[in-house]
């Protein structure tokens, strides 16, 4: 600013002394020149204001620019969600003796044989079978081996609709310390085995693997078997009973009897 006073002094002493040599020349009016050039340099004074505030804004919108290019993009995703899985409710608790087969239609009975297996055509099952007067109604099961696969089985399980596992229920049978069943075969000789729990799909027993009883051979008598649970995780269990059998060696098949399936 102080620049454009001194020229304008300069301008006017110039004038002056021009008007001093020349008095035949008309005198121009100083005040009105001296105004004009100063409106002049004022002018150009903003002008040159207003451009270097646009190009200082311009100088901090490319810095601000390159100051976000020069962040690195983040590599790491964000986590994703743990999905909860859901609840298993609790099997029901219940008190022992607990009934598989108490009795054909006797409401002691829980569990229900839907879970065949294997040749499935050569399975005839009855659990009103009238036996004898000692035990008027028992479960009777005949397997009469025909198929490819060359055996047989049935689980009892819970619900009804159990599906081997897919759908939960069962009880909790931690009051038990053994199963117990009667059992014989029609003649005598006929071979089967027993189990309990061993079901793992969505939903699973407690008891894994199954416990069994290996191949038992039958007598013609009723015979009291047991499976030992002491100290055996019965806290979940869908699948309350197993019978299984294969193609016995004479190829004739084989029938048994069932009585009185129950935890103790």
């Amino acid at each position: 600013m102080k620049k454009w006073i001194i020229l304008a002094t300069v301008l006017v002493v110039s004038l002056l002394g021009t008007a001093c040599q020349s008095p035949a020349t008309p005198t121009p009016n100083i005040q009105e020149t001296v105004q004009a050039q100063v409106a002049v340099i004022a002018t150009q004074t903003a002008i040159a204001q207003a451009q270097a505030a646009i190009a200082t804004e311009k100088a901090a919108i490319a810095a601000t620019k390159t100051a976000v290019t020069q962040v690195p993009p983040s590599t790491t995703a964000p986590p994703k969600p743990t999905p909860t899985p859901p609840a298993i409710p609790p099997a029901a608790s219940i008190s022992c003796p607990f009934y598989v087969y108490a009795d054909w239609g006797s409401d002691k009975n829980h569990y229900v044989p839907k879970g065949w297996m294997g040749d499935l055509g050569d399975i005839q099952f009855d659990d009103n079978y009238k036996l004898d007067p000692s035990r008027p109604n028992v479960i009777q099961i005949t397997y009469a081996p025909k198929g490819s696969n060359q055996w047989a089985g049935i689980y009892w399980w819970d619900p009804p609709d159990a599906d081997w596992g897919n759908k939960d229920g069962g009880f909790n049978l931690s009051c038990a310390t053994k199963l117990t069943f009667w059992a014989r075969g029609e003649k005598g000789g006929e071979k089967a085995e027993f189990k309990v729990g061993g079901l793992k799909s969505t939903y699973q027993d407690s008891l894994q693997p199954a416990l069994s009883t290996g191949p038992i051979v039958l007598t013609k008598e009723w015979k009291l078997y047991t499976l030992d649970l002491k100290g055996k995780d019965l806290s979940h269990i869908i699948g309350g009973f197993v019978w299984v059998t294969n193609k016995p060696s004479n190829s004739g098949g084989a029938t048994i009897y069932l009585d009185e399936i129950r935890f103790e």
